[in-house]
């Protein structure tokens, strides 16, 4: 059997009980920075990254994995293993672009570098799923396409608490951010091709949720459904209850907002991904 290797970039937070079931499991970092201030994401909660910026008044920054971070994840593939990467989306971060260029530095190796089209949760089920057929003895060449399909049927939804973090990450205009907050507007994202697009806009974080959840109605033979939690754990657990009481045949699953994601979304974000069934 092929000892294959699977990368993931800090964004998915896979949890830590996942990556010491498997040492061929690795995760290459993100930073966070806050002035004069650099973290790599795992060190740094959400939590404390908007304590953070409470205390130093400055807006975060992030830049994605230098390339001697991904030639350490990369070095099972100069010792002759197959190696799968999976990335935040393209839409989001250069992280991708970076992983290929990083791959072409191996020339022969079998590695494959694939856009999840989403994050968080979703790149941790598709690791999952990775992780899973590598044991059961698939070729990576095959692994790779059974997660090319599941990124093509994620779907990936969340709503933003304040529309100054996405202002000033470059998302929105300042006219829409003024806009907006003076009228608590509270829109509804999704990931289309990958990219960030409003799905919808209401004006209480609750009517947010419920449109969400309309939207989760509409996909009936689904895989999993995860419920991202960037800040708001009370509301969390009550969307997954909901959620369970409708869907009690599928699997529901939740995650933390890594602080990267959290970086350009802003406080107490919550997020749905989930994946039709392929």
């Amino acid at each position: 059997m092929q000892n294959i290797h699977i990368v993931v970039d800090s964004t998915a937070n896979i949890p830590t009980e996942m990556l010491a079931a498997h040492d061929n499991l690795h995760v290459v970092p993100l930073k966070v920075i806050l002035g004069e201030h650099e973290w790599n994401e795992p060190e740094l909660t959400t939590t404390h990254l908007f304590e953070k910026i409470g205390e130093l008044r400055v807006h975060p920054r992030t830049s994605q994995p230098a390339p001697g971070d991904f030639a350490q994840v990369l070095t099972p593939a100069a010792e002759g293993h197959p190696v799968i990467v999976i990335c935040l989306s393209g839409g989001l971060s250069g992280t991708v672009d970076g992983a290929r260029a990083a791959a072409k530095a191996y020339k022969g190796r079998e590695i494959y570098v694939i856009d999840s089209c989403t994050g968080a949760i979703g790149v941790t089920k598709m690791a999952e799923k990775a992780l899973a057929m590598a044991a059961a003895g698939e070729e990576a060449k095959v692994i790779t396409e059974h997660l090319q399909r599941m990124a093509a049927a994620t779907h990936t939804l969340f709503t933003v608490d304040s529309l100054e973090y996405l202002h000033k990450g470059g998302r929105i205009g300042g006219a829409a951010a003024l806009f907006g907050s003076i009228l608590q507007i509270k829109p509804i994202l999704t990931l289309q091709d990958g990219k960030v697009q409003v799905l919808d806009k209401v004006r209480t974080k609750p009517r947010a949720i419920a449109r969400m959840l309309d939207e989760l109605a509409r996909h009936d033979t689904l895989d999993y459904i995860g419920v991202v939690d960037g800040g708001e754990p009370v509301v969390v657990e009550e969307i997954i209850d909901t959620i369970r009481r409708r869907y009690p045949d599928i699997p529901v699953a939740k995650s933390v907002l890594g602080s990267v994601l959290g970086a350009h979304l802003g406080p107490r974000i919550i997020g749905l991904i989930f994946q039709s069934k392929l």
